[in-house]
């Protein structure tokens, strides 16, 4: 039997026509000079953008391809001036490697916290914000906790109380698994990943900056592409595409393309529902188990579900379904900080189902589990 991937949330399978498109790039790139190739296949490359747009519901200028959600999240508020009176807002359900920047940076930060049953609580929210806040943060869902954030009705809320609020949305787990607007929920930039949800190569990434915060922007990392040198100063003259530099994979960029082309094509409905379907025949199943805890309010369902059993460090389950080929994933206190200190847990496993995935695996895996928690004593 082969592996079974229940790590959608982690990195999910490449599609085989994904890649089938990098390895002829890369075949291309074997026989002629890259620069060249990249030349020729131009319209073809761009397409990333049109994809991503259509993706998002954006302009295709507004799209930057990147290298993974981390590395956009970092590159868009270390190219924001922020003065140090300011305040950024962050939920306590923040991915670390993204409060690991605002710390870095010695920002000013305050945590909004979520309801108990893992919802935006706006009056906690609203408590928080004041004149000199310049940017709040949502994760839509978490790496650590499958539930889904109503984004919507926070750009709502955000822009009802203050229009200049940068919001910013870390979607790394939602986009491929739901539907993704910016326009509706009225962000100002959205990062997200290509390796998970949208089944696109390691190392890609995109992010979206809207094209009226633009000029707030100055690109921490930028080259001769996007400026010019003008004695000891430095003036941008490029802002389409923003975060790009000169040098990226091409053939990456063309996987992730693909990936996003797949997607649009087969319809957020269907993916979604096939997803939640399984998260639910999931919970079902497991549910007669009274050693095994699910974390996630079931009303806010998607395809992450994280557990913990009595008695038993996750590591050891983990384990023990990887000997029964089924790959999961392990979530632990440094995941997030503020969510594992609320829950008072150190850490919790994490299985995560794409539309691929059938009921039969699900099947096997809650028999797995059962079979180790009957060794339990």
């Amino acid at each position: 039997m082969n592996f079974i991937n229940f790590n959608n949330a982690g990195a999910s399978l490449l599609d085989p026509s994904t890649k089938n498109d990098i390895s002829k790039y890369l075949q291309l790139e074997t026989k002629i000079s890259g620069y060249y190739i990249e030349q020729k296949k131009k319209k073809f490359l761009d397409k990333f953008y049109f994809n991503a747009a259509r993706l998002l519901n954006c302009k295709p200028k507004e799209i930057s391809f990147l290298q993974s959600t981390t590395y956009g999240w970092n590159l868009f508020i270390n190219s924001l001036t922020i003065k140090k009176n300011s305040n950024i807002i962050i939920f306590d359900n923040e991915y670390g490697s993204n409060y690991i920047t605002l710390i870095n940076n010695n920002l000013n930060v305050r945590v909004s916290k979520l309801k108990e049953n893992g919802e935006i609580s706006f009056e906690d929210l609203k408590k928080k914000i004041d004149k000199h806040t310049v940017l709040i943060s949502v994760c839509h869902i978490a790496s650590q906790c499958g539930n889904i954030l109503d984004v919507d009705k926070l750009g709502r809320f955000i822009k009802k109380i203050n229009s200049n609020i940068i919001y910013l949305i870390d979607a790394c787990q939602t986009a491929g698994h739901l539907k993704l607007n910016v326009k509706k929920n009225m962000c100002d930039g959205l990062v997200c990943s290509g390796r998970k949800y949208l089944r696109g190569p390691r190392g890609t990434g995109l992010i979206f900056i809207k094209d009226s915060i633009q000029k707030k922007i100055i690109p921490k990392i930028i080259d001769i592409t996007k400026s010019k040198i003008i004695g000891r100063n430095i003036s941008i003259i490029n802002r389409k595409n923003i975060f790009e530099t000169f040098e990226y994979s091409p053939s990456l960029k063309i996987g992730l393309s693909k990936a996003i082309e797949k997607f649009n094509k087969l319809g957020h409905k269907e993916v979604e529902l096939k997803i939640k379907s399984l998260s639910k025949y999931f919970r079902k199943k497991i549910s007669s188990n009274p050693l095994v805890t699910i974390y996630e309010n079931e009303k806010l369902i998607s395809g992450i579900n994280t557990f913990s059993i009595k008695g038993k460090a996750s590591f050891d389950i983990y384990y023990f379904l990887r000997k029964k080929r089924i790959i999961t994933s392990i979530s632990s206190f440094q995941t997030s900080t503020h969510y594992f200190k609320k829950k008072d847990l150190n850490d919790i496993l994490r299985v995560s189902f794409h539309h691929f995935n059938k009921k039969k695996e699900v099947d096997y895996l809650v028999s797995s589990i059962n079979n180790f928690t009957k060794k339990i004593k």
